[in-house]
């Protein structure tokens, strides 16, 4: 999968205080911050171009897994 940038997206890399070593790589993403109309409740979302083995395995049954980890957007790290 390819991060899309967006309009209104923000670039947002690793959490603060994130190990490489120990956590593993982390790249950029981009984000847009949004409010649910229903709930109130402030998230972010992001946007990604599948490659074309992306759609192949997607179409043999695979499934697509996103974390974003951080209690708030300041938690998350400067862009790679």
């Amino acid at each position: 999968m390819k991060a899309c940038d967006f309009p209104g997206a923000r670039q947002i890399g690793a959490p603060a205080n994130w190990n490489a070593e120990l956590d593993g790589a982390v790249g950029t993403i981009f984000v847009a911050d949004a409010i649910d109309t229903l709930s109130g409740t402030n998230f972010m979302y992001s946007v990604y171009q599948p490659t074309e083995a992306d759609l192949a395995a997607l179409n043999a049954g695979g499934a697509i897994r996103l974390g974003i980890m951080g209690r708030s957007q300041w938690d998350l790290g400067e862009p790679l």
